[in-house]
């Protein structure tokens, strides 16, 4: 099982938080306070990177749209950085992807 790795850094009015490694069942309370942590510090505006992420269960996929729905009562925003691989095929899979502006990298996300 890959560790997760999570990293959370200012960008202008953005928060960026990158995970890398797998989300699952067992570190999923994890990111969810990270994330929670993440809007609470430093404002509405969320890019979650997903590039380095190689696995997102059920559980992860809930989170983000738990944070979404959070961020959208506040008038704020979310959008995931997803290249393509397996996390990406898992959001269009589960019809999720139209949820969230999906960008293919971090720059486009910012700007």
């Amino acid at each position: 099982m890959d560790v997760l790795e999570m990293t959370r850094r200012r960008h202008g009015e953005l928060v960026v938080v990158s995970l890398a490694g797998e989300v699952d069942l067992d570190n999923v309370s994890q990111v969810r306070r990270c994330l929670d942590e993440a809007v609470e510090t430093h404002g509405p505006r969320l890019v979650v990177d997903l590039t380095a992420l190689t696995f997102i269960d059920t559980t992860g996929l809930g989170v983000l749209v738990r944070v979404l729905a959070t961020l959208r009562d506040r008038d704020g925003t979310m959008a995931l950085v997803a290249p393509g691989g397996q996390v990406l095929r898992r959001l269009r899979r589960t019809n999720l992807a139209p949820l969230f502006p999906i960008y293919d990298t971090l720059s486009q996300a910012l700007d």
